[in-house]
């Protein structure tokens, strides 16, 4: 197996089994067992949902802050670390220093979550589905 393989069924395989560990976590503590069907489907639509968008909005995130959107706020932080912690006090980095030097530093291979997430937000629309069937 090539090491492009492994790395992605790692990637892929920890990230969909923690989706269905968060998934099956919700509908464990809303008392699954002694639910109707209804009252099922919701559940399991539900607890879909929520690490399905927590997922999506991780790879947004992880997507946005590679265009460059939080280099300002990051900049702001540095210098405040450097200004109020003891010691830290050397040369402050001009913001364009730091911008470039961060650029280089982009974060890359974060589309599994993408893929993740858009699965488990199709299987909680298929719960949907069929709660809203017998509903």
């Amino acid at each position: 197996m090539s090491e492009r393989l492994k790395t992605n069924l790692l990637k892929y395989g920890i990230t969909g089994a923690v989706c269905l560990g968060l998934a099956a976590l919700y509908c464990v503590l809303r008392d699954f067992g002694g639910m109707s069907v209804v009252e099922k489907y919701r559940a399991l639509c539900d607890g879909f949902t929520i690490p399905g968008l927590i997922a999506l909005c991780v790879g947004a995130l992880l997507w946005v802050g590679n265009d460059g959107f939080f280099y300002g706020l990051g900049y702001c932080l540095d210098v405040a670390r450097k200004a109020l912690l003891p010691g830290g006090r050397r040369k402050m980095e001009r913001y364009y220093d730091y911008v470039e030097r961060h650029r280089q530093k982009k974060v890359t291979g974060y589309g599994f979550l993408f893929v993740c997430g858009g699965a488990c937000m199709a299987i909680a629309i298929i719960f949907l589905a069929l709660f809203y069937r017998l509903y």
